[in-house]
């Protein structure tokens, strides 16, 4: 790479005595390095702090923190997350018997502790085990392998 680097210079320069061989941070700096920043910068410069409104001299000093220039999106990501459980449930519902599938989102996705749906339903922690074991296992008859695609991706 040094070697055709020194060629390449030295070819069209008028004078070979200054043409020297560089190291390879040089050459990688040369031909990807700067070009590859320049055309970042060039498209990103401006996405930093946002612009401030204009300021004429008489008016206050903006002490804003200027977070209602950014688009607040958390009502939409919780749509969206309530719309991808309600899906689940669903499919959960449709594969498995009415009990199985409370047991199964009670537990799994709600996060409600074996015990505490003993306790709700008035039954052992045993029986509630074995429950959820099977509802499991009924599940995953219908459906082996879980997806890593989100529901909304089909």
């Amino acid at each position: 790479m040094i070697e055709a680097d020194y060629e390449d210079r030295l070819s069209p320069a008028e004078d070979k005595e200054i043409v020297v061989r560089r190291s390879p941070q040089e050459i990688m700096d040369e031909r990807f390095n700067k070009p590859e920043y320049n055309n970042w910068h060039k498209f990103d410069r401006h996405r930093g702090m946002p612009k401030k409104p204009f300021r004429k001299d008489d008016q206050e000093v903006d002490e804003t923190d200027h977070m209602d220039y950014f688009p607040d999106y958390s009502d939409e990501m919780a749509r969206e997350k309530k719309e991808e459980y309600e899906h689940i449930c669903e499919i959960i519902r449709k594969a498995l018997k009415k009990k199985q599938a409370e047991l199964l989102i009670a537990i799994v996705l709600d996060g409600v502790s074996v015990t505490e749906y003993a306790e709700r339903e008035g039954v052992s922690v045993s029986a509630i085990s074995h429950r959820l074991d099977t509802a499991k296992k009924n599940f995953k008859k219908i459906y082996p392998k879980s997806s890593t695609f989100p529901s909304c991706h089909g």
